[in-house]
């Protein structure tokens, strides 16, 4: 593949014409750089940008103590060092090769050159700039602000059961991840949440917020459920409190997710400005559909509109189906378009029909041979750990020794990663760009990602060495690079 065809791959580039992409071709230049090769470093003057063609770059700075803040991972087709072509700043970032990596160099002057013929790539930059920003927190002066990992629980009324879910979701998390998870209800008038999971101590909350416009230590409102599962105490008297306004609840939310790394929020079931605002901070949407409602169809449809107009990914969102009865006659139809978008059925539990009690409510996941139990388990893992990762490692078919060599690699692989990553497959050979290769994959956490990555390529550079290979396919949520 040539410049030229492979800069029109590029997500910034695919929109250029011939006659527009012609110079930048001609004028880049491809380097390569060995397995651990410094490519830039932060602080630097710079004057250039980067495309991946083959490889893993990783992008760390300095964490302010002497140690490295990994931002991300780079691979084939990405871009970086962009910041350089339109300020005249320092680099904010150092970026190394963790394989053999080739990269196409653009110097600054002529990217200035395309902008005159082109000026849509400048607002690719841009949005790319800015989507990077949020993820990364780097310009944001203190670095200091905690990440947490939001999982809003949904539904079209308040019938559809996703209280008593999300109660039950927040507990597998907390099983699954040994930490702390907070159940958490913006709506601090209301006692529900708190009376389900058996609790009854009210608090001063909103007297706090309308007071100062902000809470200075949430812990002092953080009380933990009998369960274990960790709630914030509603206010006292505060179901016809009417002080509580729209900025309140954003106030009380940033709060939140500064001071808990991992949150379930019991989200309202009215389209708010507030829902909004949360839906669109969060890892995953849990939209739960009660399946005595007359259309399922047309609630998806509904949330589908409604994602779309808040600009919502669609990966985000997670559609399950609530089974409230076990009379056919009395639940709406399922059509086999609604099933595409289904990735879970709660089943109907008869001796919890009608029981409201706290205990009941909250220690379904603790009578783990309900299927009701097993599948909210099982979901929590998948949102949980839903990136992945793996290697496509060449078999050898055709040399004997290298053949069972390259299986016993294969096994040890498995072994090792499957202490690192969810879910390791070691999957039988098959055909591969016309070589027979082992698939190994597993899944893994956001807030693990960077050094799992580490590990793999790790792992792939080793089984090159051992194999005298130039590359490996490392795959990334399904996008190939070669390492």
């Amino acid at each position: 593949m040539n410049q030229n065809e492979f800069l029109r791959k590029v997500s910034l580039f695919s929109g250029l014409t011939d006659d527009e992409l012609g110079p930048l071709s001609t004028q880049s230049e491809s380097l390569h750089y060995g397995r651990d090769a410094v490519i830039c470093k932060e602080g630097q003057a710079a004057d250039t940008m980067f495309v991946i063609k083959s490889g893993i770059v990783q992008i760390f700075c300095d964490d302010g103590k002497s140690g490295r803040k990994i931002l991300t991972h780079l691979k084939l087709g990405e871009y970086f060092g962009e910041m350089a072509l339109l300020t005249e700043e320092p680099r904010t970032a150092s970026a190394i090769a963790l394989a053999e990596t080739e990269l196409v160099r653009i110097r600054k002057e002529d990217f200035h050159a395309l902008l005159k013929s082109a000026p849509g790539v400048a607002l690719a930059i841009i949005k790319t700039l800015c989507e990077r920003l949020v993820k990364s927190n780097i310009g944001t002066g203190t670095g200091t602000e905690k990440r947490a990992f939001v999982y809003a629980v949904m539904g079209p009324d308040s019938g559809s059961g996703k209280s008593l879910f999300a109660r039950n979701l927040a507990w597998a998390m907390k099983q699954i991840l040994g930490k702390e998870v907070l159940l958490y209800d913006p709506n601090l008038r209301d006692d529900k949440l708190a009376q389900s999971l058996g609790m009854s101590k009210h608090s001063r909350i909103i007297d706090e917020l309308v007071d100062r416009e902000r809470i200075a230590e949430i812990r002092k409102y953080t009380e933990v459920a009998p369960c274990g599962i960790s709630t914030i105490s509603p206010q006292e008297n505060g179901f016809t409190d009417l002080r509580l306004k729209e900025f309140h609840t954003f106030s009380l939310m940033k709060t939140v997710m500064e001071s808990f790394e991992f949150i379930v929020v019991d989200s309202s079931s009215m389209f708010t400005k507030v829902t909004r605002e949360i839906v669109q901070s969060v890892e995953k949407i849990v939209y739960l559909i009660s399946s005595k409602n007359v259309s399922v169809n047309g609630l998806i449809k509904h949330f589908e509109e409604t994602r779309r107009s808040w600009k919502v990914d669609p990966t985000k969102v997670v559609y399950g189906v609530n089974h409230l009865t076990d009379d056919p006659t009395k639940e709406g139809k399922i059509l086999d378009e609604d099933k595409a978008f289904l990735r879970f059925q709660l089943p109907f539990i008869k001796p919890l029909f009608g029981n409201r009690t706290p205990d009941v409510k909250v220690l379904i996941q603790r009578e783990p041979t309900l299927p009701l139990a097993k599948t909210i388990m099982e979901l929590a893992e998948d949102l949980l750990f839903d990136q992945t990762l793996g290697l496509f490692l060449p078999e050898f078919e055709s040399d004997p020794g290298k053949h069972e060599l390259a299986r016993r690699w294969a096994e040890t692989g498995s072994q090792e990663l499957g202490a690192i990553l969810r879910n390791v497959q070691l999957k039988p050979p098959a055909m591969r760009g016309g070589e027979s290769v082992y698939a190994l994959q597993g899944k893994t956490a956001k807030w693990l990602l960077n050094q799992n990555v580490v590990a793999l390529i790790s792992f792939a550079n080793r089984f090159k060495s051992e194999f005298g290979l130039d590359k490996i396919i490392f795959s990334m949520n399904g996008q190939e690079s070669v390492v």
